[in-house]
């Protein structure tokens, strides 16, 4: 408890490496995480951010996710995103399978998929929620995107790439699809897309 007070980004840490090295947390440290999870508020953003993308980056996504998640850490950090996993019908959803994917993906590749992909992975269930049936799409996600950046001070050029990503699968279908795996983006695109 001491440790998680003097510096909560320990929690995700903790969670880092169980994820990572297929640990279990023992009670009495996961009790102390989740009783300082409010602690994470007080955090550097930035330094929160960089967590985030470390817990994604090694190829043990699904697990720290989830672990995020299970502790309520999620919720303090990404509320948006905790809203979402906490809707019944959202737990056997496609997001778990994606965060496989990416976990798959960076094992075969033997390095970190790139940030913009790690966060389309991670936001595009959700993405996908809030911009459907939205008029200006463009605008629904924007408006997603910025709680996101409130929260965990996500680059604008990351959260811009996001954006980009979620608009070219969504509006392109065939021949406009191929054009749009041909732009600077594409590559970015062809990961997501692969990601399921």
């Amino acid at each position: 408890s001491v440790r998680f007070r003097e510096d909560p980004v320990r929690i995700l840490r903790a969670i880092k490496f169980a994820a990572r090295l297929d640990l279990g947390i023992q009670p009495n440290v996961y009790d102390a995480m989740v009783a300082h999870r409010e602690d994470l508020a007080k955090a550097a953003r930035p330094r929160v951010f960089e967590e985030i993308l470390r817990l994604m980056r090694g190829a043990a996504s699904h697990r720290s996710m989830w672990l995020l998640w299970e502790s309520g850490g999620l919720a303090v950090l990404m509320p948006e995103l905790a809203a979402f996993l906490d809707d019944a019908e959202s737990t056997g959803s496609a997001f778990w399978s994606r965060l496989g994917a990416v976990d798959r993906l960076t094992r075969e590749r033997g390095k970190p998929l790139d940030d913009i992909v790690l966060l389309s992975a991670l936001l595009r269930e959700p993405l996908l929620e809030a911009t459907a049936g939205a008029r200006d799409v463009s605008r629904a996600s924007g408006d997603f995107l910025q709680g996101i950046i409130d929260d965990i001070a996500m680059p604008r050029r990351i959260a811009d790439g996001v954006q980009k990503i979620h608009m070219v699968i969504a509006r392109s279908k065939g021949p406009k699809l191929e054009r749009a795996l041909q732009s600077p983006m594409g590559k970015l695109v062809q990961d997501v897309i692969a990601l399921g």
